[in-house]
C-alpha cells in the first residue's frame, strides 16, 4: 500500500496533496459526533464544527498509521517464530541425546545419529541444499 492509499474493505481512498503537520496548540479533533440532523461533523472536546472532508481524511490517516504498526508486528512476530523453529529443533535435537536407550535418527537414511558423530562440524551452504532438494524433487516426480 503506498503512503497516499489507504484501503477500509472494499473501499479505496486516495489522497491527492500533502500532509499538513497538525499545530499543537490547536485542538486535534480526535472526538468527534456525526450529527444526522443537518449532517455535520462536530468535535467534542472544542465544540468546533469540521469539515467531513477533513474528518475522513483524519480517519484514513490514523487508519494508515495504524495499518502501518500492524504490519511491523506482524513483520516482527514472523521473524521471532523463524528464530523460534531454529531453536525448538536445537532442543529436539538435545532431548532425544539425554535419553538413556535411545538416539535420534537421520531422516534421509534413518540410521541413528550418536554425539560422537560431531553432528554440525561441516556444514553446506543452506541456498545450495534447498536447490539440491527441490531437483531431487521434482526429479523424483518425474519418475
Amino acid at each position: 500500500m503506498t503512503d497516499n492509499v489507504v484501503q477500509f474493505g472494499d473501499f479505496l481512498f486516495r489522497a491527492k496533496g500533502r500532509r499538513y503537520p497538525w499545530d499543537k496548540d490547536r485542538c486535534a479533533h480526535k472526538h468527534l459526533e456525526l450529527d444526522d440532523n443537518g449532517e455535520i461533523v462536530l468535535c467534542l472536546d472544542c465544540k468546533q464544527q469540521v469539515t467531513a472532508y477533513w474528518a475522513l481524511r483524519h480517519i484514513t490517516e490514523q487508519w494508515r498509521d495504524h495499518a502501518s504498526k500492524l504490519q511491523k508486528q506482524a513483520d516482527d512476530l514472523r521473524e521471532r517464530v523463524q528464530k523460534n523453529v531454529s531453536l525448538l529443533a536445537a532442543q529436539r535435537v538435545e532431548k532425544a541425546w539425554r535419553r538413556k536407550s535411545m538416539v535420534p535418527v537421520c531422516p534421509h537414511c534413518s540410521a541413528g545419529i550418536l554425539p560422537e558423530d560431531r553432528l554440525g562440524d561441516s556444514c553446506i551452504n543452506k541456498e545450495i541444499e534447498l536447490r539440491r532438494r527441490a531437483v531431487g524433487k521434482t526429479a523424483s516426480e518425474g519418475k
